[in-house]
């Protein structure tokens, strides 16, 4: 148990000397990976519900394009409370990179997905996406705006250059418009190039 304390706690001293988004991805990257013990902002392990897609959203990390949030698609799916819950596949994050921004909006207008970005002054696509339904309701939605108290909020203990880096960004939703599909999202996303984690 101590010895997990000790992890912990050194893990958190490396994302608190992280200053560049990137660097933030590659730590993101490597915590999806399994070498890092915690990530800053959700504790020990992703969600089980990203297993199958865990190796493609380290990669993405490694790209420079900072995930937050992701789920698979699936199908109508009966849940343990009984009702019926489907998703569209989409992930969430920031790019700091021009290029690899540009990058992406290709690689997602030639595989038919949808983009949502965000900065502080300008929005392109809708405000946001419906991703997930529950007995045909919207429950889930991805590609709002996060304010930069919210960033600051959801990346605390991380360090004041790491924050205005975040901030900065650019802020990219990727949505699979077909509600249940899971393998058009990921394949497409591995098309992008890795950049250092120097960066």
């Amino acid at each position: 148990m101590l010895d997990t304390f000790l992890a912990r706690y050194r893990a958190r001293r490396v994302w608190r000397q992280a200053t560049t988004l990137t660097q933030l991805a590659h730590l993101t990257a490597t915590w999806l990976d399994g070498t890092l013990p915690t990530h800053i902002t959700y504790g020990p392990n992703p969600d089980p519900e990203t297993t199958g897609i865990t190796h493609t959203l380290a990669t993405v990390n490694r790209t420079g394009y900072l995930t937050t949030s992701s789920q698979p698609g699936h199908p109508p799916t009966v849940g343990h409370d009984g009702s019926v819950y489907e998703q569209r596949a989409a992930i969430t994050g920031h790019i700091a990179d021009p290029t690899l921004l540009h990058h992406l909006v290709d690689t997602a207008a030639h595989a038919g997905l949808t983009v949502i970005t965000h900065t502080a002054d300008t929005s392109t696509g809708p405000d946001w996406m419906i991703a997930t339904r529950q007995d045909g309701q919207p429950t889930a939605a991805f590609g709002e705006y996060v304010t930069p108290v919210q960033l600051r909020a959801d990346w605390h203990g991380i360090s004041d250059q790491a924050h205005a880096a975040v901030a900065a960004a650019v802020q990219v939703t990727v949505v699979d418009p077909v509600w249940g599909r899971n393998d058009v999202l990921w394949p497409a996303l591995t098309h992008l190039t890795a950049v250092p984690a120097t960066t």
